[in-house]
């Protein structure tokens, strides 16, 4: 299977355009700058890649109306500044009511395609008036709910490179102003915003991931932090500069920033989220305990107001076996970017079918067999990474390939205990392989499949982007 991605990109001359109940929260206030906020300790969550809303520290429950069980879509979380709902962004532009607010539809929707990046606020939404703005992959802002049009944006066409968005505290329904981060930490400024400086930026790197505004700041005095992906936190505006958060380098994992609104003014603070799930305070702000984490999955999403993140293209390694054998997932860090056999094709983008035959081989005894040494026999495979039937043969078993196969002929197979890999056509175009590993009652197959997260021995007729009509069947007894 083949997924679009965020690549590297370069600083890139960009375009400026005019582009179209749960329980009670405790909304405690603070006074920073003789403003009231709420004081958002109290009402931190934490967005997982499946539609789940999970509340850090002392957060209270909040309702969800949307989730995708195993379907990583989920992208970004925002709301209300009194903390009593909101919405969640999906990764085609669709909006779902969370908490209190209202299911309202979406500014623009872009189906099947991962192509909305963030979701933002107004600061004087509401339940009764919801506003807000869907940020695109390329930088547009499309309003709905009551929220104005936003005009004089940067944006980049055909380059996914927008990262997060902040708006100012003290914008108006008539003056929107704010800033859209890029992926190599550029900060541009939309609606008449100033220009701000001292932010770091990483050309030829996509490593920014977040950005959030002191509640201080003001469309005449700016002041901020941007988060890279190792974790670093970097003042831009003069802003203090804070201590305290885990910086990783080489690691890929922090994913996005929110600001403690309670903080001191002279001594910033706040949470970084990484993509495990785990919370970490700097600065002034309190620890706070999430209520969820995911060790070694690439599953949270953001912080709410803290922007969003996608799915990255390699996974860590999933070391996962059971009695049946080893899965592996075609896109580990172990073997991901090796190509295959002489081809320039790579593991992640043309090798589920190879890493469904390892599957099998190790299912036989061969546990030695990975993706990565499938892929190293170069006789195995033509020059563009097609498999020869050949290299289905493992030693001591038989092949047995079906271009017609019925749902009962499978079946058959896999009552007698002989694996099944099976290829689909996608609805979202292409092919997919996975591998079949027993029944699953009288209507469904178990499964593991190389392109999902830790997809072992999950339910084949689950709400996955991965399952399509099967067009072939290859069995192994």
């Amino acid at each position: 299977m083949t997924l679009i991605v965020a690549a590297s990109v370069a600083l890139l001359p960009a375009l400026t355009a005019h582009q179209p109940a749960p329980p009670a929260p405790n909304r405690s206030k603070a006074l920073v700058d003789n403003r009231d906020y709420l004081d958002n300790r109290d009402h931190l969550y934490v967005l997982d890649g499946w539609g789940g809303v999970h509340p850090v520290g002392s957060a209270p429950e909040l309702a969800t109306s949307a989730s995708w069980p195993h379907r990583d879509i989920a992208q970004s979380l925002a709301l209300f500044p009194d903390g009593s709902g909101g919405y969640v962004m999906d990764a085609n532009g669709g909006i779902h009511a969370v908490g209190a607010a209202p299911q309202i539809e979406s500014g623009a929707y872009w189906d099947g395609l991962n192509f909305a990046r963030a979701i933002a606020m107004a600061p004087w939404s509401s339940a009764k008036q919801p506003a807000g703005w869907v940020m695109t992959g390329y930088g547009q802002l499309y309003q709905f709910g009551g929220a104005p049009e936003i005009g004089r944006y940067t944006w980049w066409p055909g380059i996914d490179t927008a990262r997060s968005v902040a708006l100012l505290p003290d914008s108006t329904p008539s003056s929107v102003k704010g800033y859209v981060l890029d992926g190599v930490g550029g900060v541009h400024p939309f609606g008449g915003a100033p220009v701000v400086s001292g932010n770091p930026t990483w050309p030829s790197m996509d490593i920014a991931r977040g950005i959030a505004l002191l509640p201080t700041s003001t469309a005449t005095h700016v002041q901020g932090y941007t988060l890279d992906g190792y974790g670093g936190i970097h003042p831009f505006g003069n802003a203090p500069k804070v201590t305290g958060q885990p910086y990783r380098p080489g690691e890929d994992l922090a994913d996005s920033i929110v600001l403690w609104t309670a903080a001191p003014a002279t001594s910033p603070g706040g949470w970084m989220l990484d993509r495990h799930g785990d919370v970490f305070a700097f600065g002034s702000a309190p620890a706070l305990t999430p209520s969820a984490t995911w060790p070694g999955w690439d599953i949270a999403r953001g912080l709410n107001g803290g922007g969003g993140s996608f799915e990255r293209r390699y996974v860590e390694p999933e070391v996962i076996s059971d009695g049946w054998g080893t899965y592996y997932n075609q896109r580990d860090s172990r073997w991901g970017a090796q190509a295959v056999g002489p081809s320039k094709e790579t593991v992640w983008q043309i090798g589920c079918l190879l890493s469904d035959l390892a599957m099998v081989y190790t299912h036989f005894g061969f546990h030695n067999v990975t993706p990565a040494t499938v892929a190293a026999h170069a006789g195995w495979f033509g020059g563009g990474g097609n498999i020869y039937n050949s290299a289905l043969n493992i030693p001591g078993h038989t092949t047995i390939m079906n271009w017609h196969p019925t749902w009962s002929w499978i079946s058959a197979q896999l009552r007698a205990g002989h694996p099944v890999i099976v290829g689909m056509n996608l609805p979202t175009g292409g092919t997919h392989f996975v591998t079949l590993t027993g029944l699953a009652g009288p209507n469904d197959y178990w499964t593991n499949d190389p392109w999902e997260q830790n997809a072992h021995h999950v339910t084949f007729s689950g709400d996955w982007v991965t399952r399509g009509p099967v067009y072939e069947a290859i069995a192994f007894i």
